[in-house]
């Protein structure tokens, strides 16, 4: 059986990798800081807190899954993650689309760690 993909669309922070274009763009923008050194202490409490959040339920998803499931993280401020949140009808983040079908908006582990489930069956 193939891995089910789990698509995750929400912003993260540019030290942490855009899309290679968006990187490019950062750079010729001759920024004070290379891309690795902008990143999570730059962003308000709140917006630290989401991120490592996420990170935990992304990193605990890869963890208990491991090779059945891909995951892929789109910042909806990249082309990638533009196209991924106009075509899934993403407004709110962060939006985990599993098996491209299954669309789950907001923190939801429950229904997310569902849809995986169902999907893998």
């Amino acid at each position: 059986m193939p891995p089910v993909q789990v698509d995750v669309i929400a912003p993260v922070p540019e030290g942490w990798g855009l899309c290679q274009s968006c990187e490019l763009i950062l750079a010729s923008a001759q920024l004070d800081q290379a891309p690795p050194a902008r990143g999570l202490d730059d962003l308000p409490p709140d917006w630290q807190a989401d991120f490592q959040r996420l990170s935990a339920l992304i990193f605990d998803l890869a963890g208990r899954y491991g090779e059945r499931i891909i995951i892929r993280v789109y910042d909806p401020r990249s082309l990638q993650g533009i196209v991924k949140a106009v075509r899934h009808g993403a407004r709110r983040y962060p939006t985990f689309v599993v098996a491209g079908r299954i669309k789950i908006t907001g923190w939801q582990p429950e229904a997310l760690e569902q849809a995986v489930v169902d999907s893998l069956q």
